[in-house]
């Protein structure tokens, strides 16, 4: 039963998104209290290094590769960080700028609509087949 459950993508995308939280975390507070950068650049710094490392986790391990050049895969990748990246920044600014939440409970807030956003546009496009795409919207 539990060799079946690490099967799923979804189970072995939440381990590697855990993962991925906790050092994007640890790198956003070492990037404010120890190099005294603001919550929002050190946001960037912390989201960049860890999407990397999500992006050979997740080809590696969660989702099926594409077939296509691993250049494509990853400009797409990127793209939809970059997405990401946004609505963490976006959703930081209101919590702490407006809000005036503390920047670690905001991280962990944004954390959570990033998190969704990531698993469907990798699951549905990332790392889907280009073809699968191409029937998907062909028949609209």
């Amino acid at each position: 039963m539990v060799k079946k459950l690490f099967q799923g993508s979804f189970v072995r995308y939440l381990i590697v998104g855990i993962t991925s939280a906790a050092l994007e975390m640890f790198l956003l507070i070492m990037f404010v209290e120890r190099f005294a950068l603001s919550y929002l650049v050190a946001n960037v710094f912390a989201f960049l290094i860890t999407c990397i490392i999500n992006y050979y986790l997740s080809r590696k391990w969660v989702f099926e590769r594409t077939g296509e050049r691993k250049r494509v895969e990853f400009m797409l990748f990127m793209f939809f960080v970059t997405c990401g990246l946004l609505i963490s920044q976006f959703v930081m600014w209101v919590c702490v700028g407006q809000w005036h939440i503390d920047y670690r409970i905001s991280k962990v807030i944004a954390t959570g609509f990033v998190v969704i956003w990531n698993f469907f546009t990798r699951k549905h496009v990332v790392f889907n087949r280009l073809d699968t795409l191409k029937s998907r919207f062909s028949r609209r």
